[in-house]
């Protein structure tokens, strides 16, 4: 673990996770709304395996790193602010598209999520919270850090994806919204991934190393985005801003390396 900690993290998060999915996949339950399954649980493995593999690579003084940054809530507010306002920014320019087009969707429809009970919005945004963390700690909390040893942000952030992308993949037999993609939606999904990979990763490290605030930006995404009031306008607009606000950061991050780069040389 030492000698490859990535590749350790990596294994060791599959198996846990998988190990939750892989037998739902293999009973022949599909998550959907209403549905009693849910993939909620499989969602910690990043969380568990991290800490597995930092405390036995560094010991408790990682673990406790680790557990401060997955806790890190004193960050300053324009984070706060960026993390919770900018996903329903984008919600809120689809509303304004769609009061001239085709009609407001319910807001009730945005506290229905797969795999979820149906309590409402504030209870759905939380449990997408939980479940950031769960992704989150070991995506961002741990991952990427291993990358940042050699890498730049940016590159850091692609270099994750791969791994991140894999993760997934039993979801695509078990939940609805992921076998509804089918072969076609797979491209999309993995640009999107990668959009968020760079969002995250930007936000993780400007926000003082907060897991907290990551997972609270991926929760506020995906009340958004994975909710039964994300469809159609709502997505479209969604994605694309994402999108479009990712590639500005990436061009951004591009320009930082290049100028530190040349400063080095110089």
């Amino acid at each position: 673990m030492r000698l490859h900690p990535l590749l350790s993290f990596v294994l060791l998060t599959y198996a846990l996770s998988w190990a939750y999915w892989v037998p739902l996949v293999a009973a022949g339950h599909v998550v959907q709304l209403g549905s009693a399954a849910t993939q909620f649980p499989g969602l910690f493995g990043p969380l568990l395996a991290a800490f597995a593999v930092t405390a036995l690579t560094d010991g408790w003084a990682g673990v406790r790193d680790l557990a401060a940054r997955v806790l890190r809530w004193r960050v300053p507010a324009r984070w706060w602010l960026f993390a919770v306002g900018t996903p329903l920014a984008l919600l809120g320019l689809a509303f304004g598209v769609l009061a001239i087009g085709p009609g407001m969707p319910e807001l009730a429809a945005f506290g229905r999520a797969a795999g979820l009970p149906e309590w409402g919005v504030l209870f759905v945004w939380v449990a997408f919270v939980v479940g950031g963390i769960g992704e989150e700690a070991g995506w961002r909390g741990y991952a990427l850090p291993v990358l940042r040893r050699r890498h730049g942000v940016l590159k850091s952030s692609l270099l994750l994806v791969p791994f991140w992308a894999g993760w997934h993949l039993p979801l695509f037999f078990l939940v609805k919204s992921y076998r509804d993609l089918g072969l076609v939606g797979v491209p999309g999904f993995l640009i999107a991934l990668a959009c968020g990979s760079i969002i995250l990763a930007w936000l993780y490290e400007s926000a003082v190393s907060s897991v907290l605030i990551a997972a609270v930006w991926h929760a506020t995404y995906n009340l958004t985005s994975a909710t039964d009031g994300a469809h159609g306008t709502v997505a479209a607009v969604v994605s694309t801003g994402v999108m479009a606000g990712a590639t500005v950061l990436a061009w951004r991050l591009h320009r930082r390396a290049r100028h530190a780069g040349a400063a080095r040389h110089g």
